[in-house]
């Protein structure tokens, strides 16, 4: 049986609370009451050894322990695949949900990933496939699991002595028969080795043993350990210390699961002709028709079998990638009312290597028809592993180290969501007290100004301290959060008691990343832990919530407290801010000119030009509330932006110019149409002379007529009539002369 217990370690100077193996306790206060130099959180076992390492992410090192992140409690199916894949000896370490899980891999607290993805009677597990997107994470390898379903009580209770039986509900629904058959009644649990972990802590607490309250979990009501049966793996049973009165319960024995192993890097380099392989993909299309058929074709016409397809929707996160990359296209980007109400994205499993030229020409075909195609991994088949996933789980193996002894519930860098941080922000004007409001809900705040701001910093329960009193102000603080103007930055981080700062994480809040970086690492001393930010938002551009909005960092440098850092960040990451991580350099890539751009049109839009209308289309509106949010920025933070960003002057020359060219459009365009109407004036006016000309010739023209006619008609009237003549009748029409 694995016991835990709870230890108090001092780690870089502060006092934290951790949950490790007992045995994990014993060594560590022993090294550091042998070796009191500065240990890190994150110890491994090695031996029966404590390994002394900065890098935690790579498990090829010489004599470091795979490490693998499940979700769940010690003993979960998810633990036993891991083992199964990867061998006993393997460090699984259970995270409270799958997403904890990809966090981990990603923060490198751990190698790799073992996550469910569908089941072969409950279907797929949505939840992951939405994360595999979400995170850059790459398939490794992938495992079928076997579900065998054990029915664990407590030592010496009878099978005839157990009315509830407690678990997952899946499990309890897969063991539906067996349970009626014994007229037992299910009570649904959170977990099912979880299941079991609350009949052994009811055990303890009746032996009056003292369980972490964080880590205890209180039966049903009605269900006792005398009463009550788990249903879980044979693990959790060894786990935690449960009989196994029967084995292979589920009422269906085609139950498996298909468990994905994941990593940062993938192996598609490692898989050698002759190894069966399998490459993921997942895609999205466009909106016409027979779109699909034509995509799967890029498989079909090239032999290659697909062993699955899935359709999804598509998140939201794809959606805004989707709609970018149309405007760097240069497509017109449709509104969100004019996008579909549902968009889907297809995952589509091939048997076949990336690295086949079939392949390769397939997947080049598909992308030339979808407007989004990323390849999940490329990996062995059936539970077979190759390149450095083989090695580490080879070296693993040979470890001198029981197998009970290598199942955590809690990386040592897991922080407890009740422990509070001590803050203090330099700098208290618009953008320091807005982000000190959210810190203080959880977290005791403090700040310091040049100006007296102990007025606005009482009404937020905020500290306040002069800047003469920089001493007392740095003792004792966890986190240092610099939100000073960009210009004075430098300068003010130079005058710092650098002293007074070793063993503390500084983060900074400016709109740009290069620069404040390279002023961090050039004035703070090593072993100060580095954050750098660009939050996306502030005082003006938000409300209340920060639901959605973007917060950009980077961590720089985290090697003293990574816990530290990790509940700093979760401040923002708790308000559900979009997280977003990248290097400085990138940041002034994607961000600098955004910001600066979004400035400058601001002062150039101000109230006298963009005065508010009772009725307004939305594109003024927008540009109204551009106006409005750079209203109550000072001209400092503008020029910090300016010159701070080397595309700066660039960029105002293009809109001069651009200024240039739309006068001078307009220019043209006037001097058209007046040449235009001129022409149009002296047309008319050659008209009328044309017209009048014309008039002219046939009024002379008729008076000639005129006047000859009358010389006619005068001789006509002057000749004698002739006698006896008389005027021949004209003939009637039908009419001949015969018939008159």
């Amino acid at each position: 049986m694995m016991v835990f217990t709870s230890r108090t370690v001092s780690v870089g100077g502060r006092e934290k609370r951790y949950t490790l193996p007992y045995f994990l306790c014993l060594i560590l206060l022993k090294s550091f009451m042998n070796d009191p130099i500065q240990y890190t959180a994150n110890a491994s076992l090695n031996a029966g050894n404590l390994i002394k390492t900065a890098d935690l992410s790579s498990a090829t090192l010489k004599n470091m322990p795979l490490r693998v992140a499940y979700q769940g409690e010690p003993g979960a199916y998810s633990e036993k695949s891991t083992r199964e894949l990867l061998g006993d000896k393997v460090f699984a370490i259970g995270r409270p949900n799958f997403e904890a899980c990809y966090q981990a891999v990603v923060d490198k607290e751990v190698d790799y990933l073992c996550v469910p993805v569908e089941n072969s009677l409950g279907g797929s597990i949505h939840e992951n496939f939405d994360l595999m997107l979400r995170y850059d994470l790459t398939i490794v390898a992938e495992h079928e699991f076997r579900v065998h379903h054990c029915f664990l009580v407590k030592p010496g209770v009878k099978q005839g002595d157990i009315k509830y039986a407690i678990s997952h509900s899946q499990a309890l629904a897969q063991c539906d028969g067996y349970l009626r058959s014994l007229g037992i009644k299910p009570v649904p649990t959170y977990d099912t080795a979880g299941s079991a972990k609350m009949i052994s802590d009811a055990i303890l607490d009746s032996k009056d043993q003292n369980i972490d309250p964080k880590d205890k979990r209180k039966l049903p009501p009605g269900c006792t350990p005398e009463n009550t049966v788990a249903i879980a793996s044979d693990l959790a049973g060894e786990i935690y210390g449960l009989e196994c009165l029967a084995k292979g319960i589920e009422d269906d024995d085609s139950n498996f699961t298909r468990f994905l192993l994941m990593g940062r890097k993938g192996v598609a380099q490692y898989l050698e002709k002759g190894i069966p392989a399998k490459t993921s993909l997942v895609f999205t299309l466009t909106d016409k028709s027979g779109a699909l058929y034509k995509a799967l074709a890029c498989f079909s016409l090239r032999d290659i079998d697909m062993s699955k397809i899935e359709s999804r929707p598509m998140s939201a996160s794809l959606l805004h990638f989707l709609q970018f990359r149309s405007q760097v296209d240069g497509r017109k980007a449709r509104l969100k009312t004019a996008l579909p109400r549902f968009r889907y994205c297809f995952y589509l499993d091939i048997l076949a290597s990336e690295l086949d030229e079939d392949t390769q020409n397939a997947i080049h075909h598909l992308r030339e028809q979808s407007d989004f195609c990323r390849v999940l991994g490329s990996y062995p088949r059936k539970s077979r592993l190759v390149g450095p996933v083989l090695s580490a789980s080879e070296k693993t193996k040979k470890m001198n180290v029981a197998r009970d002894q290598t199942s955590l519930r809690q990386l040592p860098n897991d922080v407890s969501a009740e422990e509070k941080l001590k803050i203090g922000i330099i700098g208290y004007g618009n953008n320091g007290r807005f982000f000190s409001e959210k810190m203080v809900e959880k977290h005791e705040v403090s700040c310091i100004d040049l100006q007296d701001k102990s007025k606005e910093a009482s009404e937020l329960g905020v500290e306040y301290f002069p800047m003469f009193d920089m001493i007392s102000f740095l003792k004792n603080l966890d986190v240092v959060v610099l939100a000073v103007p960009l210009v004075e930055f430098e300068d003010m981080v130079a005058s710092l008691p650098m002293q007074r700062l070793r063993g503390k994480l500084v983060v900074e809040l400016c709109p740009t990343g290069k620069h404040p970086k390279s002023v961090l690492l050039k004035y703070l001393p090593e072993d100060v832990d580095i954050i750098c930010t660009s939050p996306m938002f502030g005082p003006a551009s938000s409300s209340s919530s920060w639901d959605g909005l973007p917060f950009v960092y980077e961590k720089v440098r985290t090697g003293g407290d990574f816990a530290r850092a990790k509940a700093f960040l979760s401040i923002f990451d708790q308000a559900r801010c979009r997280m977003v991580e990248m290097t400085g350099e990138q940041i002034d890539a994607q961000t600098a000119d955004a910001e600066f751009m979004t400035h400058l049109t601001g002062r150039l839009l101000d109230k006298k030009i963009m005065a508010p209308t009772l009725v307004a289309s939305k594109e003024y509106a927008a540009l109204l509330d551009v106006a409005e949010m750079t209203a109550n920025d000072t001209f400092e933070e503008f020029y910090g932006l300016f010159k701070y960003n080397e595309n700066a002057s660039t960029l105002m020359n293009a809109m001069r110019d651009n200024l240039a060219k739309v006068e001078r459009q307009l220019a043209a365009k006037e001097a058209y149409l007046a040449a235009k109407s001129e022409m149009k004036n002296d047309d008319r006016l050659r008209l009328l002379k044309e017209c009048e000309t014309l008039m002219r010739e046939v009024a002379k023209n008729n008076g000639v007529i005129e006047s000859a006619t009358k010389k006619v008609s005068t001789s006509s009237s002057s000749e004698p009539k002739a006698k006896g003549l008389k005027k021949k009748p004209k003939s009637s029409v039908g009419v001949t002369p015969s018939s008159e």
